[in-house]
């Protein structure tokens, strides 16, 4: 009762044990219910000598593992020795256990393969016919009454025809189960190197998956995520895993379905990640089938296009700003000559007229009104005229203060607190009049919202790469309804106003590599944050500083 070389060390003894008890025990059982006493004593005792193996087994285990082929060989051996005996005491030829041999002849196929099944089908015929031989020259017959029948011609033609056909038995097990045995191991190299291709297909799909810049997410039939590689949860800002297919597209998406992510006439929308972030999602999809091209979900691929949609959106801008600019130059040109001739005839009848109060306030209105002219032709051409490069830096410390003092005595601005917090010896590539302008227009937006006063915070500091300046004020905030729209040129909710204050500080701002960007809300104030690139290595260079 031999165990499988697929079988461990323990499983096998333990295996062995149980066989045994249940073969010969239940034989044991019949006999003595039979009346056969000395075979069932001797059954006893090989049931015990099976225990007695198994827990020499068990003691001797590291050697048996140092050297398993001479525990394979030991362990058919005493097999092979203990289904003899049983054999002999139960009848010989007769016996019911003759099929022990064939038991021991497979699991040595399953050790062995077919070699060592043959070798050990060719032992067992050898015990076999000793077993059949012995017991005709010593006891010349079988007595055991009532379960097997006595019969003196032992070497009649009955008894040979026994041996023949189990011995035949013993090779056919021996080739059946060798082949078998072969078959299995071929297989289980075939599956071996099919695991192994798989594991080597599998890891090249997720490194694939994880490779991609774009994030990939695949659906069920019913719409339920079954994965989404690393790059996707970067892009969504989603923390940890999710699970499996019981989350559906819209706990990721939410608002949208299925359907919408399929529609072929979609290629983008807009998400907004759990940080608050809000992003323009390109996306594309296809359908997921099985090998049989069976429906099995679908395929989506999305990457984050917030920054290209806002770059096409510049470029188009930028494009319909140089046209106008083109237009604006010219226009320009014949509205300031008008202008020029219109200030002089001004200046002219001021000095004819009859000096009286309503001939005063006539005359300072129409110089008012040349003047407001005059300035929104040249904040027309700002806005409309490239941003000229230059190579000299600033201090931004002192363009904010000078745009601050000269705002206060112009503006007259007591209503308005502004407190100024300026990192020292930070500078940045621009032109401090275009800087100082864009600065005016801030703190001129600031106290329009708010009318009754209010406070105006204006910090500046380097944070890693870039240098970052704040305006901030505690007035009446921008509605998130709008706030797009506040850098349009000729946008304005004011009932006097050109709309081109905010469009000219972005204008500049960005002339010179920087960004601006907004945060604001109803009744909460706003805050205008801008970011420059990080020159202070330049400065070090010792550059010209202005």
């Amino acid at each position: 009762m031999s165990s499988g070389s697929e079988i461990g060390f323990g499983s096998s003894v333990t295996l062995r044990a149980i066989l045994a008890t249940v073969i010969l025990g239940s034989g044991l059982v019949l006999y003595l219910k039979y009346g056969f006493n000395n075979e069932a004593f001797y059954l006893s005792v090989i049931i015990a000598v099976v225990y007695l193996l198994s827990l020499t087994y068990l003691l001797f285990n590291p050697l048996f593992n140092n050297y398993p082929r001479l525990f394979k060989i030991t362990q058919i051996t005493f097999d092979l020795i203990l289904a003899s005996l049983v054999v002999y005491i139960t009848g010989g030829s007769k016996s019911p256990f003759v099929f022990l041999y064939a038991l021991i002849i497979i699991f040595s196929s399953i050790i062995y393969s077919r070699r060592g099944s043959l070798i050990t089908a060719a032992i067992s015929g050898i015990l076999y016919v000793l077993i059949i031989i012995y017991k005709f020259q010593y006891e010349n017959s079988l007595d055991i009454s009532g379960l097997i029948i006595k019969d003196k011609n032992f070497l009649g033609e009955n008894y040979i025809l026994e041996t023949y056909f189990n011995l035949t038995g013993f090779l056919m097990v021996a080739i059946l189960s060798g082949y078998l045995s072969d078959r299995y191991i071929v297989a289980g190299k075939e599956l071996g190197e099919s695991r192994k291709s798989l594991g080597i297909l599998r890891n090249l799909h997720e490194n694939i998956l994880q490779s991609l810049t774009s994030g990939v997410i695949t659906l069920n039939k019913q719409g339920g995520v079954i994965s989404i590689n690393k790059r996707g949860y970067e892009i969504l800002g989603l923390n940890g895993k999710l699970g499996s297919n019981l989350d559906g597209i819209n706990q990721i998406f939410p608002g949208i379905n299925v359907e919408d992510l399929t529609n072929a006439e979609k290629d983008h929308i807009l998400y907004h990640r759990p940080d608050g972030r809000n992003l323009t999602l390109g996306f594309s999809s296809s359908v997921l089938r099985d090998a049989e091209g069976e429906y099995q979900g679908h395929v989506i691929i999305f990457k984050d296009v917030t920054e290209i949609m806002e770059l096409e959106n510049r470029l188009r801008s930028s494009e319909k700003m140089a046209l106008l600019g083109q237009l604006s130059a010219g226009l320009a040109h014949e509205i300031r000559n008008p202008l020029s001739a219109m200030s002089g005839v001004i200046e002219v009848l001021s000095e004819e007229i009859t000096p009286s109060e309503e001939n005063n306030r006539l005359v300072a209105v129409a110089s008012q009104e040349v003047e407001r002219l005059n300035f929104l032709v040249e904040d027309f051409l700002v806005l409309t005229s490239p941003i000229q490069t230059v190579s000299t830096f600033v201090d931004i410390d002192n363009v904010i203060n000078e745009s601050v003092e000269s705002f206060l005595r112009s503006k007259n601005g007591d209503s308005v607190e502004i407190e100024i917090n300026n990192d020292k010896g930070i500078y940045v590539m621009a032109d401090s009049y275009r800087l100082k302008q864009a600065f005016w227009n801030l703190l001129q937006n600031s106290m329009e919202a708010m009318p009754n006063g209010g406070k105006v915070q204006i910090e500046s500091h380097m944070n890693g790469d870039e240098i970052m300046v704040k305006f901030s004020d505690n007035g009446c905030g921008i509605d998130e309804k709008i706030i797009n729209k506040i850098f349009d040129p000729f946008f304005t909710t004011k009932k006097v106003g050109t709309g081109l204050g905010l469009a000219i500080v972005q204008k500049v701002i960005e002339g010179y590599n920087g960004k601006l960007n907004v945060i604001s809300s109803l009744n909460n104030g706003t805050t205008f944050v801008i970011s420059f690139p990080n020159t202070e290595q330049s400065v070090k260079d010792n550059s010209p500083l202005i």
